[in-house]
């Protein structure tokens, strides 16, 4: 993640410095933003439906994602890990981004919308719900039940 960051910020601040990009109004503000968590969510949902099945950091921690239950189990399709990597990272960020966004835009006015507060509120709540559903039977997030993907360790993946 923070390298892609890293790329559209070495490319995009020095544009938008010398005047060639132009960002006015929320709109344009929050297509920016997807500029950054689009391709994040692409990337870590094709890293989960390869043969590996694992972002990285799910690697380095012997981790990888899977289809099925335990007789079942199978590698997650493109489809399946987007619905996941979307739900998971993608929706958290955008509703952050547009939070941010229509407050900042509002600081000058006397009234800020109230919309812009439940969606910041929505933006801390939503991943502290993703952690929290891990104490529920099953110990399984959410989006991993909404995507019927499951977190396992890597050596039980493969045998």
């Amino acid at each position: 993640m923070l390298g892609w960051i890293a790329v559209v910020a070495a490319v995009g601040i020095p544009l938008y410095l010398a005047g060639a990009i132009q960002l006015t109004g929320a709109l344009a503000q929050n297509l920016v933003g997807l500029t950054v968590v689009v391709p994040i969510v692409l990337a870590a949902a094709w890293c989960e439906s390869r043969s590996r099945a694992a972002t990285p950091g799910k690697l380095a921690l012997g981790l990888s994602v899977a289809h099925g239950d335990a007789q079942t189990r199978r590698s997650v399709s493109f489809p399946r890990a987007l619905l996941r990597n979307t739900l998971k990272l993608g929706l958290p960020w955008i509703i952050a981004h547009v939070a941010v966004f229509a407050l900042v835009d509002t600081a000058a006015s006397t009234v800020t919308p109230a919309w812009a507060f439940w969606l910041l509120g929505a933006a801390y709540v939503l991943p502290l719900l993703w952690v929290a559903s891990l104490l529920l039977p099953g110990a399984r997030t959410i989006y991993d039940r909404l995507s019927s993907t499951e977190v396992i360790g890597s050596r039980l993946a493969r045998g």
